[in-house]
Parts: structure tokens; C-alpha cells; sequence
């Protein structure tokens, strides 16, 4: 099963990082065929390049920090879920607001110990998971709390229905379910897989529970 995984997602990153490659160049073929181009279509073929490289950075971007979580913890210190959640919210704001979906939060004091460069990039990707699988008009709700457990990030969203049987699905990388999404382009499917991966090497506890009318609630509690 391992061997299995390691080649499925080998193949996947492989398809993934090659997939934005040949379409810049198709795109670059066309206009540099083109005998009479004019500046209109030279702009859209560069502006369609710039999207295609931004797909490719991200990600890359993505495949590092999935590597580097699961190389384990290099340094850890002290820090506070709550400050950070707020911090990675006001980035999320623009993003949101582009889809109408309304951001709750509950922000309070979580004190934890951590590598606080990969807890940032855990809360951004549950953030961005609950915006990007979400539906037009949803709701997305964050909270932050110190409970006897220790320190807890919860982040629930509306969305699509999800089989209770297919939530362990989604944690694999590049797997998804179904097509209903609000940014098509722009997930590879690796949000969850570096969420727990993160969560792992901080030996953090993660559960995600389908909610009954769409939508999924993930809360991760570092000791």
C-alpha cells in the first residue's frame, strides 16, 4: 500500500508540475505563429502565461511544504493559534468577499508550541479548503480556543453533501471529491494532505466530521 501511494503520487506531481509546461509553450507556439499579431493578442498570451507560471509556483510551493512537514519539526517556539488565525484571516478577507462567502470567528487565546512558519501554513490551508469547497453565498466559521485537550483551531464550512466514508479519501494528495468547487483552477488537491501532515509532526490530534446538510468541520488541538 505504501509502494502504492508513493507511485500514485509520484505520478500525480509528475502530471501536475509537466501539465502548466506544455500548455505555456502550446500557448508561446501560437503566438509566435501567428503572421499578423497585434498587441491585444500578445498582452492575453502573456497574461495567460503569468497564470499558468503562478499554477506552477503554487504548486510547488505546495509540494515543499507538504516535504518539509513531513520531514518533522526543525524548530519549534512558542506562539498563539489565535494571533496567527487573525493574521491569516485578514489575508483571506479579499478572497472571500470575491465569492460572498461570510467569515465568522471566535478568536480567543490558544497558547501552543510549534514550528510557527508550518502552523501558518496548517490554519491558511484549512481557511482556504473551507472557502475553496464551499458554495456560492456559504459561510465559513473559525474559532480558537485553550481547552483541557490544549490549544484548538476549528474551522467549519458549508458546502456539498460528503459521504462520512469518503473523509479519509480527501486527506490523500491530489485526491478530491466531485467537481463542485468555486475555484476550479486554482486547488491540486494537497490542502488536506498538508494539513495532516503538519498536524502529524507536531503530534497534533485532527478529526474532520461531514456536516448532515453539506460542508465539513475540522478541528486540529495541539497538546
Amino acid at each position: 500500500a505504501a509502494f502504492d501511494s508513493q507511485r500514485y503520487f509520484i505520478a500525480n506531481a509528475s502530471h501536475e508540475l509537466r501539465t502548466p509546461l506544455s500548455a505555456g509553450r502550446a500557448l508561446l507556439q501560437v503566438a509566435l505563429a501567428d503572421p499578423e499579431p497585434t498587441v491585444e493578442s500578445l498582452r492575453a498570451a502573456c497574461q495567460e502565461a503569468v497564470e499558468l507560471s503562478d499554477r506552477q509556483e503554487r504548486l510547488l510551493a505546495a509540494l515543499l511544504t507538504l516535504a518539509s512537514s513531513q520531514r518533522g519539526l526543525v524548530r519549534t517556539e512558542s506562539l498563539d493559534l489565535g494571533e496567527i488565525t487573525r493574521k491569516v484571516i485578514l489575508g483571506r478577507q479579499h478572497e472571500a468577499g470575491r465569492h460572498n462567502i461570510s467569515l465568522s470567528t471566535a478568536l480567543r487565546a490558544a497558547p501552543a508550541t510549534g514550528d510557527p512558519r508550518l502552523v501558518e501554513s496548517l490554519i491558511g490551508n484549512l481557511i482556504d479548503n473551507a472557502i475553496r469547497h464551499n458554495l456560492p453565498g456559504g459561510q465559513v466559521q473559525i474559532s480558537t480556543a485553550l481547552t483541557t485537550a490544549g490549544a484548538a483551531i476549528t474551522v467549519g464550512n458549508t458546502g456539498t453533501l460528503i459521504p462520512p466514508d469518503a473523509v479519509e479519501y480527501l486527506f490523500q494528495p491530489f485526491r478530491q471529491l466531485g467537481t463542485q468547487r468555486i475555484r476550479h483552477n486554482q486547488g491540486h488537491g494537497l490542502g488536506l494532505a498538508i494539513i495532516r501532515a503538519i498536524a502529524d509532526a507536531h503530534g497534533a490530534a485532527l478529526t474532520a466530521s461531514p456536516r448532515p446538510h453539506g460542508g465539513l468541520d475540522m478541528e486540529v488541538i495541539f497538546p
